[in-house]
């Protein structure tokens, strides 16, 4: 019930903020705006305030905003003609005001993380404790280019800027990605400088090959994922794989990445007691599904550094789905693409009604975070440029400012009819695929 009752306030949360984009724009090129409805089927609820009704409908999957003139095609009667006022007739405004009406909605769902996100850091994040740790070498990656750390090195500089601890570390990527890297280390009591010198087509991060201090203790076990099947269980350590003895988490995949065996043993200690796990890889992903045990603090922020993350975070997480569904959408047409990878990648209205409840539970981040996944998601998809989207309406406007022609109207509902197919077909395997995954 939990599950239900935040997917269907999310959803239509969502759906209100995509329309309300639409109204405002619509308003705003003050074309006449007839209906505002959230959701389809049997209304629940409905008002007229001034020129437009304003409506909630039963099914919460959808909504839209009736503009007068929007439907105008030449199979309309007389008498609907004439009700029409022409100056404030959708089809009738400039072609820029249009796409300004079409983008408003979509629009809408990618401003919301820069409003929403800023609220978890006034909230309060519990962030992993190491990152307030001097960033004190645990664990150095083998690097083809050579080893340049050991264990034990303190990182002091990078190219004159000051590290104090690992956060500020992992910030320190974007500003030095550059082609000559200087990095200070103390080690064992003397200060040494490292140094790399990349070529202009090779931008390798030195301090990317560099870990802290993390036991190889498990916390979190993916659900229906190989260490799921084989029963490893949170608190367990990772002793060995096959006979490598393993120190650090991110020697974990590092040995099982690093073998061309598909089997591995795995020796584990629970409770005091040794246990040995069997495991075999089919294909070339070599993924346990588990995350480390990380200890965690409470952080808080003020108003000024919680609005910069929020706006850091938004953007990263814009690229980051935008690149995915890009990438799912290109692999529909790659004979390099399999049904297996479609399907890892495809959600549909049940897997989000219960992602939506286990955000519930878990708290207000989590739901914030959640909202904001699935509004970049939902803004993203609707400018893409297929028919019945946003993203259609905005191409064939596009056209029709190229060209300065109108597109046939026969020919527009042939491809709209297209598209409806399309998004059809992708919502029913959608479902499908969250049924046989539920």
């Amino acid at each position: 019930m939990t599950s239900l009752i935040s997917f269907i306030l999310i959803i239509s949360f969502l759906i209100f903020i995509h329309e309300l984009g639409h109204l405002l724009a619509a308003k705003w090129a003050n074309v006449k705006v007839e209906d505002f409805s959230i959701g389809f089927g049997p209304k629940l609820f409905s008002i007229n305030i001034g020129e437009t009704r304003y409506s909630l409908s039963l099914l919460p999957l959808g909504g839209y905003v009736k503009m007068q003139g929007e439907d105008v095609s030449e199979t309309n009667n007389k008498d609907e003609l004439e009700t029409i006022d022409p100056n404030r007739s959708y089809k009738n405004i400039s072609n820029f005001k249009k796409q300004i009406i079409l983008f408003a909605g979509p629009g809408m769902n990618l401003i919301l993380p820069f409003l929403l996100l800023p609220l978890i850091y006034m909230n309060g994040i519990d962030i992993p404790s190491f990152l307030k740790d001097k960033p004190i070498v645990g664990y150095v990656k083998k690097d083809p280019k050579g080893q340049f750390f050991l264990k034990g090195d303190r990182i002091l500089e990078i190219n004159g800027t000051k590290i104090e601890n690992w956060e500020e570390l992992g910030k320190s990527k974007s500003d030095n990605l550059t082609s000559e890297q200087v990095v200070r280390i103390e080690r064992n009591g003397k200060i040494v400088d490292i140094v790399l010198k990349n070529s202009n087509n090779d931008k390798v991060f030195l301090l990317d090959n560099i870990y802290p201090n993390h036991k190889p203790v498990i916390d979190q076990i993916l659900t229906k994922s190989i260490a799921d099947d084989i029963d490893l269980r949170k608190y367990d350590k990772i002793l060995k794989i096959n006979n490598v003895t393993i120190e650090s988490w991110y020697q974990i995949s590092e040995v099982l990445r690093a073998s061309n065996d598909a089997s591995f043993t795995i020796t584990i200690e629970r409770e005091k007691s040794i246990i040995i796990k069997r495991i075999a890889f089919k294909g070339k992903e070599r993924m346990l599904g588990i995350t480390p045990m990380i200890e965690l603090t409470s952080s808080d922020f003020t108003f000024i550094d919680s609005i910069k993350r929020g706006f850091n975070d938004s953007l990263r997480m814009i690229k980051l789905i935008f690149n995915g569904i890009i990438g799912l959408f290109s692999s529909l047409f790659s004979s390099d693409s399999s049904l297996s990878e479609l399907k890892s990648s495809l959600a549909g209205p049940i897997s989000i009604a219960k992602y939506s409840g286990l955000a519930a539970e878990k708290g207000f981040n989590s739901i914030i975070q959640f909202v904001v996944v699935v509004s970049i998601n939902l803004g993203v998809i609707n400018l893409l440029p297929i028919p019945l989207l946003d993203g259609g309406h905005i191409l064939f406007n596009t056209i029709e400012i190229i060209t300065r022609r109108k597109i046939n109207i026969k020919v527009q509902n042939f491809i709209n009819k297209i598209g409806f197919a399309i998004l059809i077909t992708l919502m029913l395997f959608a479902i499908y695929n969250d049924i046989i995954n539920f």
